[in-house]
This record gives structure tokens, C-alpha cells and sequence, in this order.
């Protein structure tokens, strides 16, 4: 069975090094991480991922800024789209901790592992992959 890809966009690598490796270890996702937006882009048509997850405040290109180019291109606007920001705390009344905000998933980095995977997955899911 084929790796889903996952793509995390994150100007914090010690918390996109955690997570690609607690994501690794569960065996069936091949992660990339980038930890600078400006070479996004460049990631999504190299990687291919099959959800990309994007932090909300980074320099230069912020998050909104990033999911925006996706949104512009053709062939990549259907990317699903996942944001992981410190702005926003866990939900304690959502039963995977996502908040949606302006059509997309936004979840909590102090968010449990479990949480955040539940919430890819439930995004996997809808997507198809």
C-alpha cells in the first residue's frame, strides 16, 4: 500500500521534526517538512502531497498568503488544506480539537498527537485519499 503524503509547512522545525517523526513512526504516511513558506510552492509540485500542513503565522509568506497560491493555481486548488497554528487553542467541544475558520480546519500545535491525527485523517478521508 502506497505512503500518504503529507507536506508540513512550518517555520518551527523543532515542532515539524516532532511531528514528521510521530507521523513516520505510525507507518503509514511519508512526511516532508519545509520550514520556510517561501519554498512552498516549489514543495507541493516536487512532493505531491496529498494534504499539506500549513502553520498560520510564519515570516514572509504567512500561512493565509501560501493557501492563497494553492487556491490560485488550477491544478492544485482541490489540495486539501489543513492549518496548524499556536493562535488558536484546542476546541474542548470538537471530538478530534479542530475549529474551522474561513472553510478551513484549523488545529491547536498544543493539541494532543491523537487529536491531530484525527484530525488528518477525518481530512484524508473527505478528500479520498
Amino acid at each position: 500500500m502506497k505512503a500518504t503524503r503529507l507536506l508540513i509547512i512550518d517555520d518551527e522545525p523543532d515542532f515539524t521534526a516532532l511531528l514528521k517523526a510521530n507521523l513516520e513512526e505510525m507507518g503509514s504516511f511519508e512526511v516532508m517538512e519545509i520550514n520556510d513558506s517561501s519554498k512552498a510552492m516549489d514543495a507541493i509540485w516536487s512532493f505531491k502531497p496529498d494534504l499539506c500542513l500549513i502553520d498560520v503565522v510564519m515570516p514572509g509568506m504567512d500561512g493565509g498568503d501560501v493557501v492563497a497560491k494553492i487556491r490560485q493555481d488550477p491544478a492544485l486548488r482541490d489540495l486539501p488544506v489543513m492549518m496548524l497554528t499556536a493562535l488558536v487553542e484546542e476546541n474542548p467541544d470538537s471530538d478530534d480539537g479542530e475549529t474551522m475558520t474561513g472553510g478551513l480546519p484549523f488545529v491547536s500545535k498544543t493539541a494532543d498527537f491523537e487529536r491531530i491525527l484525527a484530525c488528518i485523517e477525518k481530512h484524508l478521508e473527505e478528500a479520498g485519499v
